[in-house]
């Protein structure tokens, strides 16, 4: 699948089959669903605890869905982009991401408290959705830094270098 420039992309179905793949889908399904739920929930009731909720969702969906276009159009082995460091790239918008997330969790965990009971349960789904969307990013954290120390190389000490300090008191 190596492309040569910014040709027409090659589409990685590999990408779609992989643990990685599979996660970035259901990071955009979660968001896209915390965006729709919330933007029925506050409209209603003009929540502003869910109008935050909405455009964070609504970023980390964009952000996603660059990420994954990235990897599925197989830009990320482009010639033109090649010294990317790309795991870091993914560990960074993971990481990113986790953070939007766990502030979607406390704004949702606010929005339930702060009202009357039986109108909350747009609050009670979009803070169910922000824990679940809170573990596949964490997942993915853990994934891309683990790729990210793959991809770095080892330094190697040199063999002239290597007799250094092994000796005792020498």
């Amino acid at each position: 699948m190596e492309q040569n420039g910014w040709g027409p992309p090659a589409v990685d179905l590999n990408f779609l089959k992989s643990g990685l793949g599979v996660l970035k889908i259901v990071q955009m399904v979660l968001s896209l669903a915390g965006f729709i739920v919330a933007e029925i929930t506050a409209s209603p009731y003009n929540w502003e605890q869910m109008k935050a909720f909405e455009w964070i969702s609504l970023i980390i969906f964009i952000l996603t869905l660059a990420v994954f276009t990235i990897f599925l159009a197989s830009w990320h082995k482009s010639e033109a982009v090649i010294r990317v460091n790309w795991p870091l790239v993914d560990f960074c918008h993971s990481a990113l991401c986790t953070v939007l997330w766990s502030i979607n969790l406390i704004l949702g965990i606010i929005s339930i408290s702060w009202y009357w009971p039986g109108r909350e349960a747009g609050a009670i789904v979009d803070t169910i959705l922000a824990i679940i969307s809170l573990l596949t990013f964490w997942a993915t954290v853990r994934m891309s830094y683990r790729r990210w120390h793959l991809f770095s190389p080892t330094p190697t000490i040199p063999y002239h270098y290597q007799h250094l300090g092994t000796e005792p008191y020498s």
